[in-house]
């Protein structure tokens, strides 16, 4: 493992690595109490997200992968600054494509890389086919091989959750409500409607997170302010869900 220190996001490891352009990430635990009050607050502000249903929410489960050693896990718990997480992502069971992220973080600010995988390249990455990824000369795809080849990545837990999202031009500002969020760790088809997990928190707890280019205008800024939550926090749905291991 190890740790880089600066006020820029450094130079990236493996190969092909993307241009950094790295977005700010803010999180908090909030309670229902503050969610109604920042929501209301924000409604002139922010506009719905298009892929919300009725009651503006939609379900998202995700297959997180770390390293034989628990690499990614241990640099999150012990605060490296430069760190990722490999995961797979999908919004429907019946869904013929899967999204291939990897989440990269530096101190506050964060860079998601994408692929995209059909429905038996998802399955046989599941099984440890690690070499689907080559069937696609896809930079996200070769960079996520290289790691799963060099330090022998797994499945290790399900997190899924309802998202309530909200979005503003300006700045390319993104606030989501994760609600509902629930781990499973016993079985990692990611297919089944009927995957068993569990809840992680207590019934009327939720994370907000606030993703930005550069700066948050004054009317967002002061609605955070607001919250009784007060702090900001280091949330990791990841690092929490491991516990569940």
């Amino acid at each position: 493992m190890r740790e880089n220190r600066g006020s820029a996001p450094p130079a990236r490891e493996g190969p092909e690595a993307p241009l950094r352009v790295y977005r700010h990430e803010l999180k908090y635990f909030i309670g229902f109490e503050d969610y109604h009050v920042l929501r209301a607050i924000l409604a002139g502000t922010l506009n719905p997200d298009s892929h919300g249903g009725e009651n503006r929410e939609y379900w998202i489960r995700s297959l997180y992968f770390d390293s034989s050693q628990d690499d990614d896990y241990l640099e999150k718990m012990i605060g490296v600054s430069e760190r990722k997480k490999i995961r797979l992502r999908l919004y429907d069971v019946d869904a013929q494509k899967v999204k291939l992220e990897i989440k990269n973080k530096y101190e506050l600010y964060m860079l998601k890389e994408t692929a995209t995988l059909t429905r038996a390249e998802a399955a046989s990455l599941i099984a440890g086919s690690r070499e689907v990824l080559l069937a696609d000369p896809n930079a996200t795809r070769g960079r996520v091989y290289y790691f799963m080849s060099r330090d022998f990545y797994r499945p290790v837990v399900v997190i899924d959750y309802e998202r309530e999202a909200y979005i503003c031009d300006v700045q390319n500002i993104r606030l989501t409500f994760d609600k509902n969020i629930r781990a499973g760790t016993g079985d990692f088809n990611i297919f089944d409607p009927d995957l068993p997990t569990a809840p992680v928190f207590q019934r009327d707890a939720m994370v907000l997170e606030v993703k930005f280019n550069r700066f948050l205008p004054d009317g967002i800024q002061r609605a955070l302010y607001r919250l009784n939550a007060a702090q900001r926090s280091a949330i990791s749905k990841y690092l929490i869900c491991r516990k569940y291991d």
